[in-house]
């Protein structure tokens, strides 16, 4: 079984897609905020969900049009108010070919958020591993220009115990198991207390099931924590 490293790492991104739409409309103001993304791997698709703004109405067709120029479909769009500055939630589809989302998941990262302020995309991302992070951000200079990369560590001991009295109540009943016994029996110190091995015949559990669990929850908390952050 492969080497399994709970280093949680946070990094915040300021990044230009010169490939994407975003990139090719940086002179008036709008803001793209995505509020659900997810892949039809079945069409090699990425599908996202996000509220954008902009000032003007001739802004509005600009956007539109970038996004058919870059082959994106808009599936839907409706206004939320009235008059300008204007809120338009949209839902678009594009191809997963150099997409920066595909790429993250491809990489094991976890999306916290992601919004473009014209023509810049910021993103934050979690990995379980310095290594796919690094590769990540290797990867995408083949596409843009990363302006800025944030990376923090984050204290596993600190964000179990920061939320353990809400633990149970947005984990499930066996991650809830996993995590806490795994916490406390020194799995998360440094060096650790507790082997997967020791803890694989302690819960009776397969190591890729523990893993599965400890990924799965520590994903759960983390998206509360950064993005309460946020």
């Amino acid at each position: 079984m492969r080497n399994i490293n709970y280093n949680i790492t946070l990094l915040d991104l300021t990044y230009v897609h010169e490939v994407d739409w975003t990139a090719s409309i940086t002179d008036f103001d709008w803001v793209y905020r995505v509020t659900q993304a997810g892949f039809d791997y079945s069409k090699g698709e990425v599908i996202e969900v996000a509220t954008l703004r902009v000032n003007r109405k001739d802004d509005l067709r600009y956007v539109f049009s970038s996004l058919r120029k870059h082959g994106i479909d808009m599936v839907y769009f409706m206004g939320v108010n009235p008059g300008y500055p204007k809120y338009v939630k949209v839902i678009v589809k594009g191809s997963i070919d150099l997409s920066t989302r595909f790429l993250a998941q491809e990489l094991g990262l976890l999306e916290v958020y992601a919004y473009y302020v014209n023509g810049i995309e910021h993103w934050g991302f979690l990995a379980l591993n310095r290594e796919s992070l690094d590769q990540f951000l290797k990867e995408i200079t083949n596409y843009g220009k990363i302006l800025s990369n944030n990376i923090r560590v984050l204290k596993i001991e600190d964000l179990i115990t920061a939320n353990a009295s809400r633990l149970d109540v947005f984990l499930n009943s066996s991650e809830y198991k996993v995590l806490r016994h795994a916490f406390e029996r020194g799995f998360f110190n440094i060096p650790r207390s507790i082997s997967m091995d020791e803890l694989s015949k302690e819960l009776g559990l397969s190591k890729s099931t523990i893993d599965r669990y400890l990924r799965s929850s520590l994903n759960k908390i983390l998206r509360i924590i950064v993005r309460n952050e946020n």
